[in-house]
């Protein structure tokens, strides 16, 4: 009995590894190309650097209103850095039935009681608005003033 011994044909050609290696390498590339926007696309529209030079008013839903340059924020807080607040001091009644004007003072949020730094986190769901305050603006200037002196 002779046996005949073919050769037999390899399930897959060279050619066709090289093509699949080829393949799965430009998927990775592909999947970590695609992850690196999907990064950058989430770091740009919820994580917003802030410019040093602006200073905002961040007004809250219990009356406070704070000053000063937000550093960082994201869909939950807003930090906010070289904080001041606007402080209302109501005088006595004067004599003559005339009511005195309330004397309002801008305070450096670091100068109180127990010394804080100057720098605050504020949740989101306690912030009503965020604007920009010009740099003619009455509060800038004694920012500007406060913060020489």
């Amino acid at each position: 009995m002779s046996e005949t011994i073919t050769k037999s044909e390899p399930l897959m050609s060279s050619n066709r590894r090289i093509n699949g290696k080829k393949g799965l390498i430009s998927l990775i590339v592909g999947i970590i190309i695609l992850a690196g926007i999907i990064v950058f696309l989430v770091m740009t529209l919820f994580v917003s650097p802030a410019k040093e030079g602006n200073i905002d008013g961040v007004f809250l839903t219990n009356g406070r209103i704070y000053f000063g340059h937000i550093i960082k924020q994201n869909s939950q807080t807003v930090v906010l850095r070289d904080v001041y607040y606007l402080q209302v001091q109501q005088t006595p009644l004067v004599e003559d039935g005339i009511e005195p004007q309330p004397q309002v003072t801008l305070v450096n949020i670091s100068d109180e009681i127990h010394g804080p730094e100057s720098e605050i986190q504020i949740s989101r769901i306690h912030i009503l608005y965020v604007q920009k305050l010009k740099e003619d603006s009455q509060v800038v200037a004694t920012i500007k003033q406060l913060s020489q002196e």
